[in-house]
């Protein structure tokens, strides 16, 4: 009973993987349609903020083109920032804050790419800086323990070191 249990278990699971993997393939199309359909509607509507998302989201692209994670982990991350840095300046410009076109300057491109450069060095370093954390932890630990066997040695004698144990039964 308990197996069967543990097997019910294992399949509700598995649908659940096949579900939350699934939802960005059955999303992906409708994406690509609603990106399409606004990027047109921006071309039309205002060509020179369009202009200035295509020269802006340079960093994004060339992220997407190198990014070889299926889940496009540095795409997002690059990109949001990215995003970040240009979205103020397309709000001012389409509000019409400013008597001049906010996009004309140096800026207005500064910012995306500022963004984007925070996004490649997050999406880099932050592993690196993980993985040494990890291993200083795992250096301390190791340091511990050590420290912890030399004084179970000096209190049982050097056997405590050497000695293999065996928990098998084999009674059963």
């Amino acid at each position: 009973m308990n197996k069967r249990a543990g097997s019910a278990t294992e399949n509700a699971m598995d649908r659940a993987r096949q579900r939350s993997t699934g939802w960005a393939r059955r999303m992906a199309p409708a994406a690509w349609l609603l990106a399409g359909v606004l990027l047109v509607g921006l071309l039309v509507a205002w060509p020179m903020i369009a202009f200035y998302f295509a020269v802006a989201c340079l960093p994004t692209l060339a992220m997407g083109l190198i990014d070889d994670d299926p889940d496009r982990r540095g795409m997002v991350c690059v990109g949001t920032l990215n995003m970040a840095g240009a979205l103020p300046f397309v709000l001012l410009s389409v509000t019409g804050q400013f008597k001049t076109n906010p996009l004309l300057f140096a800026p207005a491109y500064l910012f995306p790419f500022f963004g984007a450069a925070i996004g490649f060095a997050l999406y880099y370093f932050i592993p690196l800086i993980s993985r040494r954390l990890a291993k200083a932890e795992e250096d301390r630990e190791k340091l511990a323990l050590g420290e912890r066997q030399q004084t179970l040695v000096d209190e049982w004698g050097a056997n405590v070191a050497t000695v293999k144990l065996d928990f098998s039964r084999a009674d059963g």
